[in-house]
């Protein structure tokens, strides 16, 4: 009962931030439990410490050796400065909407996701708690959460994606592709178990000269799309040091509960 009841907060929380117009937590259901955004003490999060490698006893497919190399180096990666453009689209809703701006991370569990459109929208994670400001559909507000909370996760594609091991998903694909002028290959992962992971399938379109996804697609169980991609890619950039400090602006209330919850 107790997990079951785990699991309706957990959707209850996922639902709640999808209504976010234009920003990374309109997904309701990625991200938000495998590798535990800033949960699991100096191991996860926007980067994840815990990568397991790729074992296998058969030889690697194209689609396997590429997810290998690249979860390899994002294991060794301790920051990163990324640009994004990202699409949503909501069957349930019949629409899409587009959204751009920095990520910024550095592990263990903390990120930075600075909108540039919608401009003055920002989601920290300062390592202990989730500020989520998203003036733009929920003015006069900012969402404060515990680090610990399930809705923290939905930040962390990246690190949902590459630190969970392998073998909770299956792999295929491989195929070429160009993306954004880029040579890349075509990974897919679909979770081997039902429910063990909060999206129903991801693909990434690995890069074949850069260790690093240049696009990222995750469909929830919804069928929610949440598609980015990665336009500037810089492991290991050197950040301002107030880059995850998130300070209240004035007269902005803080709240520390979803709405409707």
């Amino acid at each position: 009962m107790s997990e079951c009841r785990d699991r309706r907060h957990q959707m209850t929380a996922m639902v709640t931030l999808a209504r976010h117009r234009n920003s990374l937590l309109r997904v309701s259901a990625f991200m938000t439990t495998l590798t535990r955004f800033l949960k699991r003490p100096a191991s996860v999060l926007v980067a994840g410490a815990l990568c397991i490698p790729f074992a296998t006893t058969h030889a690697q497919s194209p689609a396997e050796a590429s997810y290998a190399r690249v979860a390899q180096a994002w294991k060794g990666t301790r920051t990163l400065e990324a640009n994004f453009e990202q699409k949503i689209t909501n069957p349930i809703v019949g629409r899409s909407v587009s959204s751009s701006g920095v990520f910024q991370q550095e592990r263990p569990g903390k990120l930075a996701i600075t909108f540039t459109q919608p401009a003055g929208d920002r989601i920290v994670g300062d390592g202990k708690s989730l500020w989520v400001y998203l003036p733009s559909s929920t003015p006069g507000q900012v969402l404060k959460l515990p680090a610990s909370a399930d809705g923290a996760i939905v930040a962390d594609m990246l690190g949902q994606l590459l630190d969970t091991p392998t073998r909770a998903f299956a792999i295929s694909g491989g195929e070429a592709a160009t993306i954004e002028g880029r040579s890349t290959r075509r990974v897919q992962l679909l979770p081997r178990t039902a429910g063990s992971v909060p999206f129903q399938k991801a693909v990434l379109w690995l890069d074949d000269k850069e260790p690093r996804p240049v696009r990222v697609q995750v469909v929830d169980g919804q069928g929610v799309d949440r598609t980015i991609t990665l336009t500037t890619w810089r492991p290991d950039a050197t950040l301002p040091a107030n880059t995850f400090t998130f300070q209240v602006p004035k007269g902005v209330k803080v709240s520390t509960k979803l709405p409707g919850s």
